[in-house]
């Protein structure tokens, strides 16, 4: 082993420390799209002095390495080659383009790629050490580092603060780094779970921290075993067996001690601790659409057995939780977020319609996906604890954007909302946008020549599509009524 490590260049290995690992990888993954066919790379800068930059410079200038990355790529791509990507399907025989490989082709040079914008970038996983965003594992969020680098491209075509808006606003990283560049910003967030978080960071801005820590420190003087006989977890049926009678036990004590905190505020943050450590002491994963169970949960799960690791004690995680609230409240920017955002509590197709046009000077968000999501199902734990019972819960996923099987069209309750805002021609114009797109059209009849082949895994699926992109035209022909950079 040691004479392998000498037969090594010393120069050669020197040069192999001084490359960023990320710009590295990048390269890597450019040179294999060479041999894609209709492909074509994106030469990335390889010198020294490049590397050296996205280093140096982001910290220099206060901006994000996915950020200069951007600015690297544009500077290789001066030679002007363009882009093409493989289309999913086929040609036709004939040689003629269908609907759907026209709209690709008409959209295809506007498809970039930056390497730099790996799946920890764009996804929770960037947040998890992140004072405040590690407060709720919210998987769906975005993570500061990715609106970070959004924001700066905007930011250096803009000469003035902007007026971000987010209709699917989630736990509110789009709203909260805007209101840290002294943007103003407004978020829509129908899900009770993103609504809470969202008011934890208001909360936050405000709270005294001194009162914060006083509750904290007689949280050590509580008696565990102290559990209200009258209280118990309210489970759904899907979140049945997720917790350890222990567990429960000692959750009921905290929350007794929670009712007894005076202010508040610092009541408020107990309890929004509380929420965020379900998953975390209890038998469940989030995973996909569903809970992943553990063995130890007692259910008759079947199939491969599944077994998340240690499960914390409740009184453990909780004071990890608030030990972390406390730590990240001393890093708190002066009350920012409080001025410069605002949060509307419902869902975007009905609040859309009612904001005046012109506000907004960008829109920054990342709906529900079309692949039969159940955010219902996913945080059953987290929307139990909020008070939802069965019929609230199917309430809420009728509500949501339609991604899942079971939602019903809302075309006519959409139509009868807008003749009440006296906007029936706006609605005209939406029906008319999405009837006339031909390539969803040949999708859906694909979907249901499937369904009369016994194809699909539901049969509702082609239902689902229809649904889901009528609600997404109502929401881009909304979002239009405010000018984009």
């Amino acid at each position: 082993m040691s004479s392998t490590k000498q037969s090594v260049p010393r120069k050669k290995a020197s040069r192999k420390r001084k490359q960023p690992k990320a710009l590295y990888g990048a390269k890597a993954r450019a040179r294999l799209g060479k041999e894609q066919s209709r492909c074509v790379a994106v030469p990335l800068p390889r010198t020294q002095e490049s590397n050296d930059r996205l280093l140096e410079e982001p910290q220099a200038k206060g901006r994000t390495a996915a950020a200069l990355m951007t600015e690297l790529l544009e500077e290789s791509l001066q030679n002007r080659v363009p882009v093409k990507y493989r289309l999913p399907r086929p040609k036709p025989a004939n040689g003629s383009l269908n609907a759907r490989e026209t709209l690709f082709e008409r959209f295809a040079e506007k498809l970039i790629v930056n390497p730099l914008l790996t799946r920890k970038i764009v996804s929770f996983q960037g947040s998890k050490t992140t004072p405040f965003y590690r407060w709720l594992k919210y998987k769906e969020a975005f993570s500061p580092e990715l609106v970070d680098y959004l924001y700066d491209v905007v930011d250096d075509r803009s000469k003035r603060p902007l007026h971000v808006l987010d209709p699917f606003a989630g736990t509110g990283t789009a709203l909260t780094r805007a209101s840290a560049r002294g943007w103003k910003a407004t978020g829509i967030e129908l899900m009770p779970v993103g609504a809470f978080a969202l008011q934890a960071r208001f909360v936050a801005d405000r709270v005294e921290v001194e009162k914060f820590r006083r509750s904290l420190d007689a949280l050590s003087s509580l008696d565990w075993r102290d559990a209200r006989p009258d209280w118990h977890f309210p489970h759904l049926r899907i979140t049945q067996d997720a917790f350890a009678a222990g567990t429960e036990s000692e959750m009921s004590a905290y929350l007794r001690h929670t009712d007894q905190i005076a202010d508040e505020d610092v009541r408020f943050l107990f309890w929004f601790a509380c929420l965020s450590v379900l998953e975390e002491v209890s038998h469940t994963r989030k995973d996909g659409q569903y809970l992943r169970w553990d063995h130890r949960s007692g259910r008759n799960l079947g199939g491969k057995r599944f077994d998340k690791g240690r499960i914390p004690k409740f009184r453990e995680a909780i004071r990890g939780r608030l030990m972390d609230f406390l730590k990240d409240l001393d890093l708190r920017n002066g009350g920012g977020f409080s001025r410069n955002a605002r949060v509307v509590q419902g869902s975007c197709l009905w609040e859309l319609p009612k904001l005046p046009e012109a506000e907004f000077d960008l829109v920054l968000t990342s709906p529900p996906y079309c692949n039969r999501y159940d955010y219902t199902r996913t945080y059953a734990l987290e929307l139990a604890f909020c008070g939802n019972g069965e019929a609230d819960i199917r309430q809420l996923r009728q509500t949501l954007l339609s991604a899942t099987v079971e939602n019903k069209s809302k075309r006519a309750q959409l139509k009868g909302y807008y003749a009440t805002l006296g906007a029936q021609s706006r609605y005209s114009s939406i029906e008319a946008a999405f009837d006339g797109q031909e390539a969803l059209r040949e999708v859906l009849i694909l979907l249901k020549q499937a369904r009369d082949r016994n194809e699909l895994s539901n049969n509702n699926v082609p239902d689902l599509v229809e649904n889901y992109f009528f609600e997404m035209a109502q929401v881009v022909f909304e979002l239009r009524r405010s000018p984009w950079i």
